[in-house]
């Protein structure tokens, strides 16, 4: 499998994972246009988890250990340059007229303008099942060189965005992760994305995930990756409406606030605005635990999200079948979230626009999400 292994004296030994780029370099691969190379079959399986955090031996922190590849299929990609941006361009434009002892014009407002609202290329690598259907974008770096990302055979995860960074991090808390994909036959694509448009670069590669044989047997992986695709994408929907509810919160502190700036406004919109927090608080708890009962360490019904991260927790680690207690899980959180967006929309369409309307007629400040 192009993999190397040497010793050393019979005290250790070295595994260069994977150096069939190498093959490909001396066929001449770095004096095209780049690319991606051949893409290696992928084992499908569970990784083992440590009992500490990742990377830490399960028998005490001083054991020794080397780390072992990433796990999922490992894509090699050539870039034979880094594509230029425009100020690039007007960089190299300088440098020269100053290195000739010449001045430099201004460039002009409009072009530092455009120059400060550059993002950069990108590079984006896409997989595709079978059927063509893309499943996963694998974003890598878009400089000049060979690089090497590695899928972990996964879909997106679900799981909201969220650009901040906590200021710790436990060692043992990891990235969000979606499901897994069935074994099966796909493709990944370089694709560069810059100030020209979007090119892709090279030629699809062809690769198979392939289970490792261990699993019971009978068991029907498709189907497995199937059911863990709905859990996530009710998940998905699961976390967008609590997102939801969270904002139309923050839209009602603002509503208070201007509603104090507007004298001409009723003040009995204040009622009408508690008895809308109220109905939030009640479709909140449906989706998540009660706060309160939680305080006091008192058990209470299971929520819809409760229900769909008890299947995530205990049936994504898992290449076997999902059990019936999982499956009945996920029937009872969806029946429960159609009535839950039934109810949400019956709450938010006719009260709040009527709030926003009644605080714009009476000449209140603006609202974040409020009408002008």
């Amino acid at each position: 499998d192009d993999d190397l292994v040497g010793a050393t004296f019979g005290r250790g030994f070295y595994v260069l994972d994977d150096y069939s780029p190498l093959r490909e370099i001396a066929g001449g691969a770095l004096a095209g246009a780049g690319g991606l190379m051949p893409v290696r079959d992928a084992w499908w399986y569970i990784p083992y988890p440590t009992n500490q955090a990742v990377g830490r031996p399960t028998l005490g922190s001083t054991a020794y250990v080397a780390p072992n590849p990433d796990f999922g299929a490992t894509l090699t990609y050539y870039l034979p340059q880094t594509p230029e941006r425009p100020s690039d361009v007007r960089d190299a434009s300088e440098r020269d007229l100053r290195q000739r002892g010449a001045d430099a014009p201004f460039p002009g407002y409009d072009a530092l303008r455009a120059e400060a609202g550059e993002s950069g290329a990108r590079v984006l690598l896409q997989i595709s099942d079978a059927a063509g259907d893309p499943v996963r974008w694998i974003e890598g770096p878009a400089k000049a060189g060979l690089h090497r990302l590695t899928w972990d055979l996964r879909r997106p995860a679900p799981n909201p965005i969220s650009l901040s960074q906590p200021g710790f991090q436990p060692p043992w808390v990891t990235d969000p992760v979606g499901p897994l994909v069935p074994p099966g036959a796909y493709s990944a694509q370089m694709v560069l994305v810059s100030a020209h448009g979007v090119e892709e670069v090279g030629r699809s590669q062809g690769f198979a995930v392939k289970p490792v044989p261990n699993a019971p047997r009978g068991t029907d992986f498709v189907a497995v990756a199937e059911f863990q695709y709905q859990t996530s994408e009710l998940s998905r929907r699961v976390s967008a409406a609590g997102a939801e509810i969270g904002e139309l919160r923050d839209r009602l502190r603002y509503m208070r606030a201007a509603l104090l700036r507007a004298p001409r406004a009723d003040a009995a919109l204040f009622g009408r605005m508690d008895e809308l927090e109220r109905s939030l608080d009640e479709l909140s708890l449906r989706i998540q635990r009660d706060p309160i009962r939680g305080s006091l360490n008192e058990s209470s019904t299971p929520t819809i999200s409760g229900r769909v991260g008890n299947v995530i927790s205990g049936h994504w680690r898992t290449r076997q079948s999902p059990t019936q207690t999982q499956r009945e899980n996920v029937e009872i959180a969806q029946r429960d979230f159609a009535a839950l967006e039934r109810d949400l929309a019956d709450v938010v369409d006719p009260w709040l626009m009527e709030l926003e309307e009644a605080l714009v007629d009476a000449g209140a400040p603006w609202t974040p999400g409020g009408s002008e």
